[in-house]
Formats: structure tokens, C-alpha cells, sequence
């Protein structure tokens, strides 16, 4: 029997989500409908429908008139954020809350990869596994927009720091060390980045510069 097919509007929704956050679709480009329809294969009017969503979220900017834009984040927005991430991630792990894992969402238990990662996706998915083990539908949805809003700032993490690798090694492998010590290496994270979000801003900002010349 053949596999049923995903109902196009949420083809359009899952690829646009993915686009944004890895930074296919980066901060200041505008999105045409008929453009991504092409891309996708579908028609129009499903893309229409998840570019309408996505505006409802946040995650795009519905310019009247103009079309639909990639939200460009100021520094103020991009700590707020990490602050963000921080607060949701430090509710899954409250170890007083009444679990109810999720399977399909929450993936396999922590543990040190046995090969090369790329840090920022790792650790993205770590993060996604721990908050879609609480089973919080809210929780979950909360997250994976704001995850979505710092995809971008995340993809430059890289011109600011020398050792995403390790730190995303470590996070990875904190499965096999205290609570303490996770919450620790997770407050470290996040609070480098708060620091360094008005770098981060700029250095989004001259990415769209760059897109106009």
C-alpha cells in the first residue's frame, strides 16, 4: 500500500519552517509565494496559507502591498530570545514537574555522538529533545517558534566563538553529569550569547547589507 501523502499545506509549513531556521530564507528577504510554490511543487494556495501562519507567529513580516518578509532581529530581541530558551529549557528540566514524554518527539536518550557533529543543529535537537519530553503541547510549540526566530543568530555563533564544537560536546554528554552541572553548562550557553547579542545583531543586520548590493 502506498505511504499517504502529507497534506500540502503542511508541506509548505514544515519546509518554510526548516528554510528559516537554517537560513535558507535569511532575516530581510522577501518570500513570494509563487517562488517557493515552484520550489515545492505545489500550487500557490496552500504556500499562500503557510506564509499567512507564519506571519500569524512571528516569524514573517506581512508588508501590505509589499509581500511577506524574513523578520530582521535587533540586539534587544535576540537577548530576549536566548532569555527565552533559557526560561523554557529550565522548565522541562524542573525535575518537581510531572513528565509525560512524547515518543515520536522526544528522540533517544542523551549521549556523546560517536562522530563528527555539526554543534548548532546537535544542540538544537538536544534542546528539542528535552522540552518535547515533558509532553506540553504549549511548552513544545512555544519553543520551536522562538528556536525558529534564532536559527539565523545561531548560523553566526561561530564567527564569535572557537569552540562551539566542545561546548556542544559537552551539552551533548550532560546526560552522564549531575543536574547541577547540566543547568550549569545551559545557564553558560545561554548567558555568552546575551552577552554577545549586540555583535550578533550586527552582524545579521550587514548579512542583509550584503543581500542588497
Amino acid at each position: 500500500m502506498a505511504e499517504p501523502q502529507a497534506e500540502p499545506f503542511h508541506v509548505a509549513l514544515s519546509a518554510l519552517r526548516e528554510r528559516l531556521q537554517d537560513g535558507t530564507l535569511a532575516p530581510g528577504v522577501r518570500v513570494t509565494a509563487v517562488d517557493l510554490a515552484d520550489e515545492l511543487g505545489l500550487s500557490t494556495t496552500p504556500v499562500r496559507e503557510a506564509l499567512s501562519r507564519l506571519a500569524g507567529e512571528g516569524l514573517l513580516e506581512d508588508r501590505r502591498g509589499q509581500g511577506y518578509f524574513v523578520r530582521l532581529l535587533g540586539a534587544v530581541e535576540v537577548a530576549d530570545l536566548y532569555r527565552l530558551s533559557l526560561a523554557q529549557l529550565l522548565i522541562a528540566l524542573d525535575p518537581r514537574r510531572a513528565n509525560r514524554v512524547a515518543p515520536a518527539l522526544a528522540g533517544p536518550p542523551d549521549a556523546e555522538p560517536a562522530g563528527p557533529i555539526d554543534p548548532v543543529a546537535g544542540v538544537e535537537a538536544l534542546f528539542r529533545r528535552w522540552v518535547a519530553a515533558t509532553g506540553s503541547r504549549p511548552l513544545y510549540a512555544a519553543f520551536r517558534i522562538g528556536q525558529i526566530q534564532l536559527g539565523p543568530v545561531r548560523r553566526l555563533e561561530a564567527r564569535l566563538s572557537a569552540d562551539l564544537d566542545g561546548e556542544a560536546l559537552a551539552l551533548l554528554a550532560s546526560g552522564a553529569v549531575s543536574r547541577a552541572e547540566r543547568l550549569a553548562l545551559l545557564r553558560q550557553f545561554h548567558a555568552v550569547r546575551i552577552r554577545e547579542s549586540d555583535r550578533l545583531a550586527a552582524l545579521l543586520e550587514a548579512g542583509v547589507r550584503d543581500l542588497k548590493k
